[in-house]
């Protein structure tokens, strides 16, 4: 049994060990598997003896994402979900966020467009960073967020997928080997079944990530923003380690941790620099998983708090995975306020302790297809209450090529524009390789059936807000060019109070909020000042005359 040395400051509350703290640190030595016991037992304790009469804020980076690429001289969005609300303690609110690289400030923000905070590092210079941000809240209690990586070089970034500038990443799964269309249609990567623990270690001791290399590379090389999926789930795990007849533990509680604790490193040493987001435990709810009793049990039990074998699997995941967002992941939700409200009141013990980041929701078509948009929206709304983003995992919707296409109608405006939603990732595309019946968007000729068709129109309808992957003209990229290069452009930018375009000739106009949210439109001839009703923020502003459009990033301090 491997023993490990294990370092503690003392007379600290175990909460707030943080790595590289420069502590007077004594060592101990003992067995894994205790280690595993008294890391979240000291962290639960030092939870109690603190008294939760304040939640952490939220603080999540949506974008960038991990393995971002970005070209010098440049800009760089930085957007913060930040919120005081979803734990235990009674609502405040968020004072500020700070924006950092490395040790260094950026910059910060004080005003939220939807408790989504905005900062504009621009020019950029060649390097590889990493992105964290600080959230503060009324009562002065601040979190950290997880980081973010970064690249910056002198190659133009690659613009990919539908969703390039529209504000939000569009994803799908990766089965096998990867489609010849891929990166026209989509910008992240989910393995289907290659990063399930019953795929990984079938046979106890011996990780097979074969298949996971190909999904992880292709995100990894081509800056794709990459999902795993998954750590504990109630199906698809090992038969050495529960029993696959009967969903009954075979192992003691202390080795199952051990075991998957394990898991957890193997696929930190492996793939921790490039992943986005990690499902850290999928279909807890109910009986959606067969096994999930055996899970329970086996990574330590209700406990005090009622699922302290949850708070174990994020506390476990987010010593290992600093630079990932780690996100509660389930089904049978947008159908069913019941179930968001038992997934709430799991968060907000996570929440409590800073252990999660996001708000995952299956969103499969046994569950959406038949929802009026309103349905949607109140399920979505009831979702935000977590505090946290709302990211959309495996998105699919059935029909036949009419039926599909009114339901990818109906459904998917209100996913894509809900400001809380981070991104969405689709669960297939492909004729003959998705999990359920005609939830496919390529027939099989590999054409596209009506409902892909409509995606194709409705996402390029979207207002481009230069990310991710955004690359294209006529969106300029960087302030200095803005105001440098171009004949017609904002002014001030930034801009304190308010800010004037003018031209020749009648045009039209629109702002958005860095989330894509239309707020502000109307037409003026010549000249016309805005802006004075914004917060401070992150804003793009569109202008079209006759078939001429140009977009513009303004920034108000």
């Amino acid at each position: 049994m491997q023993t490990l040395a294990f370092y503690y400051p003392l007379n600290l509350p175990f909460a707030y060990l943080q790595p590289k703290l420069a502590f007077n640190l004594q060592p101990f030595h003992m067995t894994k598997p205790l280690l595993s016991l008294l890391f979240i037992l000291f962290t639960l304790l030092s939870f109690g003896a603190q008294g939760q009469t304040n939640t952490p804020p939220s603080c999540v980076i949506t974008a960038p994402h991990n393995n971002a690429y970005f070209q010098e001289g440049k800009s760089m969005t930085i957007l913060v979900y930040a919120s005081d609300i979803g734990g235990s303690a009674a609502n405040g609110t968020v004072s500020k966020v700070e924006f950092f690289n490395g040790d260094t400030k950026l910059g910060e923000a004080t005003s939220a467009t939807n408790s989504t905070y905005s900062f504009v590092w621009s020019p950029l210079t060649a390097g590889t960073y990493t992105i964290t941000a600080k959230a503060t809240d009324n009562l002065n209690l601040v979190s950290t967020s997880a980081g973010v990586k970064v690249m910056v070089g002198t190659d133009v970034a690659p613009s990919y997928g539908l969703s390039a500038c529209k504000g939000k990443y569009l994803a799908n799964i990766i089965a096998g080997n990867v489609p010849s269309n891929y990166m026209q249609l989509w910008n992240g990567i989910t393995s289907e079944n290659n990063t399930k623990w019953g795929s990984v270690e079938a046979t106890r001791d011996v990780m097979n990530w074969n298949g996971a290399d190909v999904a992880y590379n292709q995100a990894k090389n081509n800056h794709l923003m990459f999902r795993y999926h998954v750590f504990a789930w109630g199906s698809q795990f090992p038969a050495w380690a529960i029993s696959p007849n009967t969903n009954n533990l075979l192992l003691s509680p202390a080795d199952f941790q051990a075991e998957m604790e394990e898991l957890i490193a193997a696929a930190a040493a492996r793939y921790g620099e490039g992943i986005d987001q990690i499902d850290v435990l999928n279909e807890n709810l109910r009986t959606h998983a067969p096994a999930t009793q055996a899970f329970k049990t086996g990574l330590g039990g209700a406990g005090a708090t009622g699922h302290d074998w949850i708070i174990w699997m994020f506390t476990k995941t987010r010593q290992y995975f600093p630079n990932a967002k780690l996100i509660l992941n389930d089904y049978g939700l947008e159908n069913d306020q019941s179930a968001i409200n038992e997934q709430l009141l799991i968060i907000k013990l996570l929440r409590d302790r800073n252990l999660i980041d996001g708000f995952g929701t299956q969103a499969h078509e046994f569950n959406i297809n038949t929802l009026s948009a309103t349905q949607m929206k109140s399920s979505l709304d009831l979702m935000a209450k977590a505090g946290v983003p709302i990211y959309v995992t495996e998105l699919d919707v059935s029909g036949d090529d009419n039926i599909q296409k009114t339901r990818y109608q109906t459904v998917f405006p209100i996913y894509w524009e809900h400001p809380a939603v981070a991104g969405i990732s689709l669960w297939g595309y492909e004729s003959g390789k998705t999990w359920k019946a005609n939830t496919n968007l390529l027939n099989g000729a590999g054409q596209d059936r009506p409902a892909m068709t409509w995606l194709r129109q409705y996402i390029a309808g979207r207002p481009d807000v230069g990310y991710p992957f955004c690359t294209q003209a006529p969106l300029v990229t960087g302030i200095d060019d803005e105001v440098n290069t171009l004949k017609s452009a904002p002014y001030p930018n930034p801009f304190q109070k308010v800010f004037t375009y003018q031209m020749t000739g009648r045009f039209s106009y629109q702002i958005y909020s860095s989330t894509g949210a239309l707020l502000e439109s109307g037409t003026a001839t010549e000249k016309v000042t805005l802006g004075e009703n914004l917060p401070q923020g992150l804003y793009i502003l569109r202008v079209s005359q006759r078939d001429t459009t140009k977009a513009y990033r303004l920034i108000k301090n």
